[in-house]
């Protein structure tokens, strides 16, 4: 598509991409400093990195992880650039994989962010164990599963809310989850779940965001598409290595799934046990893209990605952050369709995002004044919530 929209910059004074690269981005790092005992060096490391934020320029990484060629081009499109006036969805991935560079992550295995991760995990428990008691009842009543997988998705859509890059666990993550039908300003599950059946039983792919609250959620969903048919395999996408706090990479995935099948809840436990039972066997798998933690917009992704989802039934994709990259982090009008945003895709596309960023598409122009109205900070305070669908083009 020719004459995309400008990306967001953190040069756009008065917005949250300013504020969120000017302090969020050096507050990441100070509060992970704090959560580590890390050596004199990767602690000299991050400082450099802090100070880099404020005033300094777009450099070549350092390090010399697997990704090192790959990265190297991606520098050099915005070399000698302030971290302002770069894309900020650059921005963003440049901070996180320097980060592992400073913790000589491909060195020593080490998650700067697991402390937090861990806490998140402990208070997704409860709710999950609430959600799962219900699904169970209602299944074993002869609930529709499209009504079930409408109240699944709505877990795993408003978890999202739980964003630790945000909202740090010890402070309970959001400061209030909650869902709400009127902050819902699309609603395509229906449309999505149809399609599905359309071509069932398909694999389903769902691109993960955050461990905690919404991983467990959205495992949950993973458990009724394979134990209803809906599916014949789930494949969940994870993060290569640490980025947003509270991405979910296999190890977390791999920990969530112990925590359900050794949990005292009935419910819980047997979902956990089921999932294991379908990873042993093949219909639940877990994989990881470099892709999925590069900087590069849908639009610019690789024809791995591509094969990956060509015989999916449906792409879950989750979050604000993958949200991003399918509208390239770009300054789509609100109303623009959302196919058109994405532009192709080889597989049926249903996003679920909490609005965390001053982005949108495939809104009406009612719903974009009346979120206005109602809240200042609709696009940002993620009390605000898409679930949208497009088919394969």
């Amino acid at each position: 598509m020719a004459n995309l929209p400008e990306p967001l910059r953190g040069n756009e004074t008065g917005t949250f991409t300013h504020h969120s690269v000017a302090v969020r981005l050096p507050e990441i790092a100070r509060r992970m400093v704090a959560d580590n005992s890390f050596d004199s060096a990767q602690t000299a490391a991050v400082e450099r990195l802090i100070a880099d934020i404020g005033s300094g320029t777009i450099t070549e990484l350092e390090g010399n992880g697997p990704d090192q060629e790959a990265w190297d081009s991606y520098v050099a499109r915005h070399s000698g650039e302030s971290w302002l006036d770069a894309p900020w969805f650059f921005v963003e991935l440049y901070f996180y994989r320097r980060i592992m560079d400073a913790v000589r992550y491909w060195e020593t295995g080490l998650d700067p962010f697991r402390r937090q991760k861990l806490l998140g995990l402990e208070q997704a428990i409860e709710p999950g164990r609430t959600t799962i008691s219900s699904v169970d009842e209602a299944y074993a009543r002869g609930v529709s599963t499209d009504f079930l997988m409408v109240q699944l998705t709505d877990a795993a859509l408003w978890g999202n809310q739980v964003d630790l890059s945000l909202w740090p666990a010890e402070h309970g993550g959001a400061a209030t989850l909650d869902s709400h039908t009127d902050r819902l300003l699309v609603d395509h599950r229906p449309s999505a779940i149809r399609s599905l059946r359309d071509r069932r039983p398909p694999p389903v792919d769902i691109v993960l965001d955050n461990a905690g609250a919404e991983l467990v959620a959205d495992l949950l969903v993973a458990d009724l598409l394979l134990r209803s048919d809906l599916a014949s395999t789930v494949r969940l996408h994870a993060k290569e290595y640490p980025v947003f706090v509270s991405d979910a990479m296999p190890s977390d995935v791999e920990e969530t799934l112990r925590h359900l099948a050794a949990d005292t809840n009935t419910h819980l436990r047997s979902s956990g046990e089921r999932l294991g039972a379908e990873q042993a066997a093949g219909r639940l798998t877990i994989t990881v893209d470099s892709f999925w933690v590069s900087p590069l917009e849908w639009r610019d992704r690789p024809e791995t990605v591509n094969n990956s989802l060509r015989d999916s039934g449906l792409v879950i994709v989750k979050g604000d952050a993958n949200y991003r990259r399918l509208l390239g982090d770009r300054h789509w009008d609100f109303t623009t369709p959302f196919a058109e945003a994405v532009g192709d895709r080889p597989a049926p596309i249903l996003a679920l995002r909490t609005l965390k960023s001053e982005i949108a598409a495939g809104l009406n122009e009612k719903a974009v004044e009346s979120a206005g109205t109602a809240d200042t900070d609709w696009l940002t305070n993620g009390r605000w919530a898409l679930a949208t669908f497009t088919d394969i083009q």
